[in-house]
């Protein structure tokens, strides 16, 4: 079987670790408010705290890459300031 880049612990991705952690954190709306079966926050739990590091990772692997963090910095502001997200928008800055 061939080997697939999308995986996130070989190629980390900031992008796709926001991606991931809004999926938890939809796990945990479900788990608490439509369902009562704890499987839902527990996974919630493990989905995010997984996006954590992968978003972790992702910026560990950038530092150092000046053209590559300033591009991925207006992209991240950008992106920060159009979903609401404070974090985003700062760390966006700091990378530019």
């Amino acid at each position: 079987m061939a080997s697939s880049n999308n995986n996130p612990t070989e190629n980390p991705s900031m992008l796709h670790g926001h991606a991931a952690y809004v999926g938890g954190a939809a796990k945990e709306a479900i788990g608490t408010y439509i369902s009562s079966d704890p499987s839902w926050k527990s996974a919630a739990t493990e989905t995010k705290d997984a996006a954590v590091a992968e978003m972790r990772a992702a910026k560990a692997q950038s530092e150092g890459q000046p053209g590559k963090n300033e591009t991925v910095g207006k992209v991240e502001e950008k992106l920060g300031g159009a979903v609401g997200c404070e974090g985003m928008v700062g760390e966006g800055k700091e990378r530019q």
